[in-house]
């Protein structure tokens, strides 16, 4: 079978990936010219280790030496609300942290050269199996389209389903070269939370959302340490700042010969870190049980969305008796039964071969 992928995202990769695994060929279309360097980090939960031991690059991300370090989460005043360990916190006893750009590498690397075609936006999707690209037609048997949030698939195929969405939250991600001593995990307030996470060289990643009106990074400087140490270091130039979008997943996944997969088809906030594992799953889903067994993943897709939702309004819920309730509430809810909770939107089982 001829395979066409758009978008050189997680999604994308993976699709490439576990399609060729089975003995298609595969054409990968990507707009930009190489995979562009950025201070976000993913997080590597045991579904996300499972999807990279099939894509064949598990053993370059070994579980950080730190998952078993404990995290906390906090108050903006430092009252700590529940404390686990990171791997706990992500669902599992394993648990590793990745640069992005690093990530996206390894997987492109598993490609051969000739199936990538980067510089080559796709213009136009058909139904019917084809793609324009720099005025030129090309025609497969089906069309993957991992495009991302303002994917030209949906937007050509799928005029019925809801439109990206903004949110109005600004979100910062920067590295800093050195590894904190403690602090690791989230710090929840009213208008803005932040998150602190070692990466498995030694250097710490963090990322912060706030809500509007409240987008000025500078006024966090009083927030529990290390933040403001954090934040003094951060240098603008290798700093990442966007307004979050997100993506509600339509009725259908697949019209014709195409097929909406990652955050094409859903993308969502951050809070759970799981949007790189969502799209490494939808990939390996689709090419080992087809469009059919993709669709039963809607559950899934829709729950994960709706929850991301509404851990917002947890993680900064806009009024203080709001934050009140929560801080009271979550030193009430015993460690384990709240990292649990957190931790099983990690739990996914590897697709079967469809015969």
């Amino acid at each position: 079978m001829k395979v066409g992928v758009i978008g050189c995202g997680f999604a994308g990769l993976a699709a490439a990936i576990a399609f060729r695994q089975d003995g298609h060929d595969v054409t990968l279309f990507e707009r930009s010219t190489h995979v562009p360097e950025t201070s976000a980090a993913i997080s590597l939960a045991p579904n996300a280790l499972r999807c990279l031991a099939i894509l064949g690059v598990r053993d370059e991300y070994p579980p950080s030496p730190v998952s078993g370090q404990i995290a906390t989460i906090r108050n903006a005043s430092g009252r700590v609300l529940t404390r686990r360990t990171l791997a706990q916190f992500a669902g599992g006893g394993e648990y590793t942290l990745a640069p992005r750009s690093h990530l996206l590498r390894s997987l492109m690397a598993q490609l051969p050269e000739q199936s990538v075609r980067c510089s080559s936006p796709v213009t136009r999707v058909l139904p019917t199996g084809e793609v324009e690209v720099n005025d030129m037609r090309h025609r497969f048997d089906l069309i993957v389209a991992a495009d991302g949030v303002r994917s030209v698939s949906r937007r050509d195929l799928w005029p019925d389903a809801p439109a990206p969405r903004r949110t109005g939250i600004t979100t910062w991600t920067w590295i800093v070269d050195r590894r904190c001593s403690d602090g690791y995990g989230a710090i929840w307030g009213r208008f803005a939370e932040f998150g602190i996470l070692p990466l498995a060289d030694g250097r710490t990643y963090v990322w912060g959302g706030a809500r509007p009106g409240h987008a000025e990074l500078g006024a966090y400087r009083h927030w529990p340490d290390p933040l403001p140490q954090l934040i003094e270091a951060a240098e603008p130039t290798r700093m990442t700042t966007v307004e979050l979008s997100e993506v509600p997943p339509p009725r259908r996944l697949s019209t014709g010969r195409v097929v909406l997969i990652g955050d094409a088809a859903h993308a969502m906030r951050p809070i759970f870190g799981q949007g790189a594992a969502l799209a490494m799953e939808d990939a390996i889903t689709l090419a080992r049980g087809g469009i059919r067994q993709l669709s039963r993943r809607r559950l899934r897709m829709n729950t994960l969305f709706w929850m991301s939702r509404s851990a917002s309004l947890v993680s900064m819920p806009r009024y203080r008796v709001l934050a009140a309730v929560r801080d009271a509430g979550l030193r009430l809810v015993p460690d384990g039964l709240f990292s649990s909770s957190v931790g099983s939107v990690s739990r996914w089982s590897v697709p079967t071969q469809s015969s």
